[in-house]
């Protein structure tokens, strides 16, 4: 395993720091065969699987069939199995994390194949153009709001010219996130309403239309990759027969309109292909 000296950004710093001692110490230890990361932000159940499962697959229609590097930028301990298949055509695939635990379980699964950096984002210590393919996925939210662009930028330096960087996203200008916010605007006036748990790690995700910023040094897709939060599908999706089936009807719909359905969509994806 490789460590990189950390940026001395203080806030950058704070936040990154949190975000390791929370994967370290319980992010990524499971329990029932479900890490705490999962139980947190995944629907788990029987009926969602086929659903989530699909989603995640998405990711190859944008990907290299074969490369030489796939750079990893977060990749955790690689906990999905369709994790695995997204550098499977690549001679070496980079994982990239705060976590110790997170790189250790990820040597685990890909062994020699892979290559294990503890270091942020924002300090890739590898040259220019080095990756075939570069993937960071429910990562670039969780850093620092200030230093998102620098983060990304890092990203696109280290990937090759003409090749993609998936980034999997949130969408705060989704209709959901935006009746949420006026709910909490209005929960404030009334006894009690201001008691509000915080989360368990840094979040702030920039609008949309925060990503045509790169359109400097890349061409910018964004399209859905997924509509529904793991709260809003335990919410209203139920857990039986006709959730799985009502799932298969919305994974349709954002395949057929994957720009379309962005308005709803709570996770889009983001496709930079560098210049």
């Amino acid at each position: 395993m490789i460590e990189v000296k950390p940026n001395e950004d203080a806030a950058t710093r704070t936040v990154e720091e949190s975000l390791r001692d929370f994967y370290d110490s319980r992010g990524w230890k499971s329990e029932h065969g479900v890490s705490r990361d999962a139980a947190l932000w995944e629907d788990t159940r029987d009926c969602a699987r086929s659903y989530v499962s699909a989603c995640r697959w998405r990711i190859c229609d944008y990907l290299p069939k074969e490369g030489a590097v796939f750079i990893d930028a977060a990749s955790g301990p690689i906990q999905y199995p369709e994790y695995l298949e997204y550098s499977r055509g690549f001679t070496k695939r980079v994982c990239v994390d705060l976590s110790e635990e997170a790189l250790k379980q990820a040597e685990a699964k890909l062994g020699d194949r892979g290559e294990y950096v503890k270091c942020s984002i924002l300090d890739l210590p590898f040259p220019d153009a080095y990756a075939d393919a570069s993937v960071s996925l429910h990562t670039i939210y969780h850093i620092e709001a200030s230093a998102q662009e620098a983060a990304v930028r890092q990203l696109l330096r280290v990937t090759k010219r003409g090749q993609p960087l998936l980034v999997v996203y949130a969408n705060p200008d989704r209709l959901s996130s935006r009746l949420a916010r006026a709910a909490r605007a209005i929960r404030r006036y009334f006894p009690g309403g201001r008691g509000v748990a915080a989360g368990e790690v840094y979040y702030h995700a920039h609008p949309l239309s925060w990503w045509k910023r790169f359109s400097d040094v890349a061409d910018v897709n964004i399209v859905t990759w997924r509509t529904l939060t793991a709260k809003v599908s335990r919410l209203l999706v139920p857990d039986n027969a006709f959730g799985a089936f009502l799932l298969r009807v919305l994974f349709s719909v954002e395949s057929a309109f994957p720009h379309a359905m962005l308005p709803f969509a709570a996770y889009p994806m983001i496709v930079l292909r560098k210049k």
